[in-house]
């Protein structure tokens, strides 16, 4: 297997401009809200150019999403690394386990206008709560990861083709983290240390297996 090349010098320079433009709008769209801040707010905040900015992205809600888009890609890469044999809501903990050893910062104590605590990643999530554009991009991307997830189900639980029942868990799973994001907004707002987004996702996750698990137990032992 051939070595992978270290990134160059103007490849590293390139992510450090995107990742700033990307922490930039995140903070201003907290701050202010998603309609009131422009792409000249945001060039401006991050120190660059507009062409700079389209350089990297093609509109004002991809900047928005593309934290949340990569973050649902690389979940459903992680479970698709998870030993065979596991059940859904173990693949689904382990995947955010070792996202979070990735470096991923899903409660980071970053804070609001008001002071409270919010992590990165929700910030698309809960924008969608009062932005259509937002809410529509979101929706195209959980298609896809859902299919994906449906898919990942199918082959480990040894489902047939056509069968509902992949479907139906990877909703609960992808619901299982909306549940999360919004649950830490609420909870941040009274406890000063709340639990992370990973931590309420498994909790919520595991109340959506209660009455799911029979979809995956009696095919495990079957294999």
């Amino acid at each position: 297997m051939a070595k992978e090349e270290p990134p160059t010098h103007r490849e590293r320079k390139k992510a450090a401009t995107r990742a700033r433009i990307v922490q930039e709008a995140a903070g201003l769209f907290k701050q202010r809200g998603y309609q009131a801040t422009s792409i000249g707010d945001i060039t401006e905040a991050a120190d660059v150019a507009p062409r700079t900015f389209y350089s990297y992205f093609d509109a004002k809600v991809d900047v928005a999403l593309v934290q949340f888009e990569q973050w649902i890609h690389d979940l459903v890469a992680a479970m698709e690394k998870r030993p065979d044999g596991e059940a859904p809501d173990e693949m689904y903990a382990g995947a955010l386990h070792a996202l979070h050893e990735q470096g991923y910062v899903t409660a980071e104590r970053l804070r609001d206008a008001s002071g409270r605590p919010f992590p990165p990643l929700a910030v698309g999530i809960l924008l969608a709560e009062t932005e259509p554009e937002v809410a529509g991009r979101i929706y195209q991307i959980l298609v896809q990861c859902q299919g994906e997830m449906a898919a990942l189900f199918r082959e480990r639980l040894g489902y047939p083709p056509g069968a509902i029942e992949p479907r139906v868990i990877a909703a609960a799973t992808t619901a299982s983290w909306f549940v999360a994001v919004h649950g830490f907004s609420e909870v941040s707002g009274v406890d000063p240390d709340p639990p992370s987004t990973d931590e309420l996702g498994v909790q919520s996750f595991q109340w959506y297996t209660t009455g799911m698990a029979s979809l995956w137990e009696k095919r495990l032992e079957g294999q």
